[in-house]
């Protein structure tokens, strides 16, 4: 227990030490690069720059930002290394449409689809606009929802395939891949996510946070390595010492479990006991008691009762014979009293009772 104790207080402390380190990373880099160059440090620090490409009809217009650069796609030469630099430095490719060309709207859903936003606007979207979600490119964000409220409110952008895809396939050919389209005229609407290619990640913006990243880890590392495993070669030392007395404890928990069921048997067979008249005073009584003319041929004990069967002289008076004795009552003919003509004697059943009259 003095383990697992020990362990979720070092992983709490390191989450701590994570947050610090990844905060104190932040501001020291920071300080550093602001001592840099403006050229230098922006391309270091690798903002992010969205490239945006608007349809002027007659060309794409392209404009970085934050950044500010413009260009306007025709067919001079010149414009494929400025067309690069753009590139390198965006962190991602919209592709701006007019408000005529996409739908804005909002719709009501059961909370219960919160989980699963992209699926279920899959299979409804024929339900809730004038396309199927095979015709469109769409994107959509759940506004803020009451946890006490039965629906959610969605917002949901869609664009038609067949205009967009046009556009695509010519700016491909200009070496543009967007990955997004928004709408000019709803800056705050959903973004359409598209497959980004894979040649448009900015290397140097990963490869800088890589870098932080396996730095922090390598300090953590240096931290914390040496000192858990010190402490993990303890906890795995002291609970070999423990597993011998837990063994034992074991062992002790089982001999006490087969002392109690010995205890539990005893008792029941003394129970049983106590309960059970006994025959022999019962047999010793019947043989004091019956004439010498009377015979039994079958005696039966059942809990309190006892039958007798058997053949007398005169039957008649066993039943006054036996009510007399202090160990039976409620005695009676069970059946009538017949004659066996071969012994010219009375057949006869017997039921009585026995022990204290009432119990």
């Amino acid at each position: 227990m003095d383990g697992e104790k020990l362990t979720q207080q070092l992983h709490h402390y390191g989450r701590l030490l994570w947050q610090w380190l990844s905060t104190f990373w932040r501001w020291w880099s920071r300080q550093l690069f602001s001592l840099l160059p403006a050229s230098i440090s922006h391309r270091l620090l690798a903002q992010k720059q969205r490239l945006c490409i608007y349809n002027e009809q007659t060309h794409y217009r392209l404009e970085l930002t934050p950044h500010g650069e413009q260009l306007l796609l025709d067919d001079h030469a010149e414009q494929s290394g400025l067309l690069a630099d753009m590139l390198r430095q965006a962190d991602s490719v919209h592709l701006c449409l007019n408000s005529q060309d996409m739908l804005y709207t909002h719709i009501s859903l059961p909370a219960a689809t919160a989980g699963n936003l992209a699926d279920v606007l899959r299979f409804e979207m024929d339900r809730h606009t004038p396309f199927r979600a095979e015709q469109v490119y769409f994107g959509y964000r759940m506004a803020e929802r009451d946890k006490q409220q039965p629906h959610i409110r969605v917002e949901l952008l869609l664009a038609p395939r067949a205009q967009v895809d046009a556009q695509l396939t010519e700016l491909n050919l200009l070496g543009l891949n967007p990955t997004a389209l928004t709408d000019v005229e709803h800056p705050l609407a959903p973004v359409i996510p598209l497959q980004a290619p894979a040649n448009l990640a900015t290397g140097k913006a990963r490869r800088l946070k890589a870098l932080q990243g396996a730095l922090v880890m390598f300090m953590l590392f240096l931290l914390f390595a040496g000192p858990l495993y010190y402490r993990q070669h303890r906890i795995e030392a002291l609970s070999a010492k423990l597993e011998i007395p837990r063994q034992r404890a074991e062992q002790a928990s089982a001999l006490k479990r087969q002392l109690e069921e010995l205890q539990q048997n005893r008792q029941f067979l003394a129970r049983e006991g106590a309960t059970r008249a006994a025959v022999l005073p019962l047999l010793d009584e019947l043989t004091r008691q019956l004439p010498d003319h009377t015979w039994l041929n079958r005696f039966e004990l059942r809990n309190d009762r006892v039958q007798l069967r058997g053949e007398s002289a005169s039957a008649s008076e066993l039943i006054g014979i036996l009510e007399a004795s202090p160990l039976f009552f409620d005695v009676r003919f069970s059946s009538p009293v017949t004659n066996n003509p071969a012994t010219n004697k009375d057949r006869f059943v017997i039921d009585a009772r026995f022990g204290e009259e009432g119990s």
